[in-house]
């Protein structure tokens, strides 16, 4: 009955993580439906600085949905790379600009209705106008109010995809045919581990789109809990070198035990080849007399 329940709280997940987008602060690559390889981009700080382009991806291209505090479903649009900046419908025509924030600068969205993972952009300000994108060129960019065409419709690629959480082997030793304890010094990393040096800029927008992928993942609530106080913890430390910690732990392997150390690891991809990144959180130690293991609180996960 347990893993009866375990497996039907998997599938509502897997259905929820299919219809919904987290949108409220999480960062995403804005993509056309028509012209497929473009994404919408802030080339600098000046009015009609805004476009598409193909190549990258790159920051400038990062885009995050800040949620208005009072206006449900308005979004600002705030650039990655010149985050002081958002899109706006000024006066029937898309421009960027900073300063203090206005209502022209808020946008909704709206799923294409064909289930395909496409939403149209529609601002809150000029209730029936959308971002359209009518030609190739990079700055063919506007925003429309005639009829409903694939150009006004844009898939959003979150910077991270969804949680990928494993259980992995730390450590395994097979004692049983043994007549003593056998004892073992091991390292055991746990927090973020990245293959890329490179410095991040925004560890805030960095965070909350690590905390985006968390939620979105087909995982239970208990390991969602589990990997987000771990990231906290990470990120309680201002310097990355200080992201992961790792240690030397001393395990004694009885006699006559089958013995090893498990860990989960959740697996962050990301467009963006330095941002990806591994989140190593708690560890569990198995005993048995056979070749086989219990694991009677589901402690081992592949999702």
């Amino acid at each position: 009955m347990k893993l009866l329940v375990f497996r039907l709280t998997l599938l509502t997940l897997l259905i929820k993580a299919s219809e919904s987008l987290d949108l409220d602060n999480n960062q995403f690559l804005i993509y056309n439906k028509i012209y497929h390889k473009a994404r919408i981009t802030q080339f600098g700080t000046g009015g009609n600085d805004v476009g598409t382009y193909e190549h990258g991806p790159f920051s400038d291209q990062l885009w995050t949905m800040e949620p208005h505090p009072t206006k449900k479903g308005c979004y600002y649009m705030v650039n990655e790379k010149y985050p002081n900046y958002r899109i706006a419908d000024s006066k029937h025509k898309i421009v960027i600009y900073g300063g203090n924030h206005h209502d022209d600068q808020l946008v909704r969205l709206e799923p294409s209705g064909s289930n395909d993972g496409y939403f149209y952009i529609y601002s809150c300000y000029y209730r029936n106008e959308r971002i359209a994108k009518y030609g190739s060129g990079n700055m063919n960019l506007v925003f429309y109010n005639g009829g409903l065409y694939e150009d006004q419709l844009w898939k959003f690629v979150p910077r991270f995809d969804v949680a990928k959480v494993r259980t992995y082997e730390v450590f395994h030793f097979d004692n049983r045919q043994g007549s003593a304890p056998i004892t073992r010094e091991v390292s055991v990393t746990r927090g973020i581990t990245r293959s890329s040096s490179s410095t991040i800029t925004n560890k805030s927008t960095f965070r909350t789109s690590m905390t985006a992928s968390i939620n979105n993942g087909v995982m239970s609530g208990e390991m969602q809990t589990e990997l987000t106080l771990e990231l906290e913890t990470s990120f309680s430390e201002s310097n990355e070198s200080s992201w992961s910690k790792t240690e030397t732990i001393k395990f004694t392997v009885p006699a006559g035990k089958n013995y090893k150390v498990m860990q989960h690891q959740a697996n962050f991809e990301s467009p963006f080849a330095d941002d990806t990144c591994s989140l190593l959180s708690s560890i569990k130690i198995f005993e048995s007399d056979t070749a086989d293991f219990a694991d009677n609180d589901n402690f081992i996960v592949s999702y």
